[in-house]
């Protein structure tokens, strides 16, 4: 299978069928990136869909432990992929906050996957198909998804499946 689907080896939810599936017609993909340390992965992950056109996006500046365009282009994804900011500053994306390139990308992407439980907070009750890929660290978010705290998933939403709409 994908490379990067190995480096996880306790996913509890695996929604790989409907990722292949979209795979099939993509040509675009939009990673939403989360944590500094995780920019080497996510190069890992980027280099395996080196046939698509890729952007890996990331905050503006630092925001906690978020990652920022200088992360990304020191792990190297900039060789695999175009590196942009959300333009949102806080732990999560609050589409309103986010620059004009960043939603143009975001809503026209033929694939995303938003990386982290800030992310998923954010944009779960977003209309738009997408991928959520996270570590359930708190009880709201693991009940919500119908996991266990620690648990591993890389979650597909659609528009119709109703992935969460976290009640915080």
């Amino acid at each position: 299978m994908f490379l990067w689907c190995n480096i996880i080896s306790n996913i509890i939810i695996f929604d790989i069928e409907q990722f292949e599936d979209r795979l099939k017609h993509a040509k675009t993909l939009l990673i939403i990136g989360d944590n500094a340390g995780e920019t080497v992965f996510d190069r890992v992950l980027a280099e395996d869909f080196s046939h698509l056109d890729i952007t890996y996006a990331v905050r503006s500046e630092p925001v906690i432990n978020d990652a920022t365009v200088e992360d990304a282009r020191a792990s190297g994804l900039d060789r695999c992929a175009g590196i942009i900011s959300t333009g949102c500053n806080i732990p999560g994306l609050i589409l309103e906050e986010c620059s004009e390139e960043f939603l143009n990308i975001f809503n026209n992407a033929d694939i995303v996957i938003s990386k982290g439980q800030g992310n998923f907070e954010t944009l779960s009750a977003q209309k738009r198909e997408m991928f959520f890929l996270l570590k359930a660290k708190c009880p709201v978010v693991s009940k919500d998804l119908g996991v266990d705290i620690n648990d591993y998933v890389f979650k597909w939403k659609s528009p119709n499946n109703g992935c969460g709409e976290l009640s915080l």
